[in-house]
């Protein structure tokens, strides 16, 4: 980390100060690893790997950190060849390069960094957080960028100073913590005035209920996540096939994604003209699988509840820009506007 950041960083504890209590290891003016200090209550946070560290390394959120170090490159745009992160990026969001250039942006649940290495390269500044240690399958590359800082933290316990960025950016992130509402009231108000949060959740619609992790997952609920990739890996090289051929026909693809506990997701890459392998191929699309049956926690809502999270936390000009998934834009009002109009509309998806 570049100790320039820390005039955005404050205590989880105390909200008080952040400073450099030592340094163990430099590359340049980045601490490798050290520790940082709250001028306040002086609680102590290690800093490893160029990461910042606020929680300990279990939590809820342990699945996501063991399947991204497994596969930390498979879905990387930098990695496949394609540009299917960037695209997906500004389709959901509607934000253009051109809006995003030059602001300080907060990516809350960043895990290995798939969003972030992208996200880095279009906007001035990005602090992005995440609870598990995935953060240890962020790309070095990213890591060591001037305009990037990753946090090893709990979303509900942000360690930031308020009202510090130009954009939030929750993406594939509130559905899988505990209290999804609770998460989003705590990341709302480190947006500055006049900024913009971007929110993504699962939806509830039926045709994206009807899939085979919510009738699987109740039955491994209990299983290790070791367990859950020793059965997957046995099925996949039977089912893996199966899919993709039952994929081809056309009215046979919703019921086998509710029949067929098993993702196939050689259509995608292939069409965004990936450089995966065939082996590369399966274990994307086994990383989705198990992605689908291992989150502790899962909760879609539909845009309207999004929208009323917005509305609860003072935001206006609150936009549906998605149903399927459930995508919702708001701005933090200005200084002296007025939150009385705390308009929501529908956009065109």
């Amino acid at each position: 980390m570049r100790e320039s950041f820390l005039e955005r960083l404050a205590c989880p504890d105390c909200a008080g100060a952040l400073a450099v209590a030592a340094v163990e290891r430099r590359d340049g003016a980045a601490i490798v690893d050290g520790s940082l200090a709250c001028t306040a209550c002086a609680q102590r946070f290690p800093v490893r790997a160029r990461i910042p560290r606020f929680v300990p390394d279990s939590g809820y959120a342990d699945n996501f950190g063991w399947q991204w170090n497994r596969f930390q490159k498979l879905q990387r745009d930098s990695y496949n060849g394609t540009h299917l992160v960037r695209d997906t990026i500004l389709r959901r969001s509607q934000f253009t390069p051109e809006f995003l250039a030059g602001k300080s942006v907060l990516e809350c649940g960043c895990g290995s960094g798939n969003d972030t290495e992208v996200l880095a390269e279009m906007v001035g500044t990005l602090v992005s957080i995440d609870m598990s240690v995935a953060v240890d399958a962020q790309s070095p590359a990213t890591l060591a960028r001037e305009n990037v800082l990753v946090l090893q933290a709990d979303l509900r316990r942000p360690p930031l100073r308020p009202a510090s960025f130009d954009i939030g950016y929750c993406h594939r992130v509130i559905q899988h913590t505990p209290d999804p509402p609770r998460a989003f009231a705590q990341m709302a108000p480190f947006v500055a005035p006049g900024g913009v949060f971007f929110l993504h959740s699962y939806d509830t619609h039926w045709k994206s209920t009807r899939h085979f992790k919510y009738w699987v997952r109740p039955l491994i609920r209990k299983w290790p996540h070791e367990r859950v990739f020793r059965w997957l890996s046995r099925l996949g090289p039977l089912l893996y096939p199966t899919v993709g051929a039952l994929n081809r026909i056309a009215f046979l693809r919703r019921p086998v994604k509710f029949l067929i506990p098993f993702e196939n997701h050689d259509r995608i890459p292939s069409k965004a003209g990936s450089t995966l392998t065939r082996r590369e191929r399966y274990e994307y699309s086994l990383l989705i699988t198990f992605d689908d049956l291992t989150p502790e926690h899962d909760h879609p809502h539909p845009p309207e509840t999004l929208c009323r999270w917005f509305e609860e936390q003072g935001y206006v000009d609150i936009e549906i820009r998605g149903r399927r998934p459930s995508i919702v834009v708001g701005r933090r009002p200005r200084v002296g506007e007025s939150a009385d109009s705390r308009n929501v509309t529908s956009g065109r998806r």
